[in-house]
């Protein structure tokens, strides 16, 4: 269990071996946890929802996930 609010930043990248699937690190601090997103919609979600703990609301596309990784 992962407390957003703790999350410096979020790297992702789409899972080379099961296409449409997201490997997702939360980084905190020195260290990172690691996160298996299920589809652009569950990335989508995730990001969106820490941008508001962080105090910023972003509306992210599919073409901004495409272009992200």
């Amino acid at each position: 269990m992962v407390d957003l609010t703790n999350v410096d930043f979020i790297t992702f990248k789409e899972n080379e071996r099961d296409a449409g699937t997201y490997w997702v690190k939360l980084h905190i601090g020195s260290k990172e946890a690691r996160y298996i997103c299920e589809d652009k919609d569950s990335l989508r979600t995730l990001l969106e929802n820490w941008s508001k703990l962080r105090g910023k609301e972003i509306t992210i596309t599919d073409e901004d996930i495409i272009e992200w990784w």
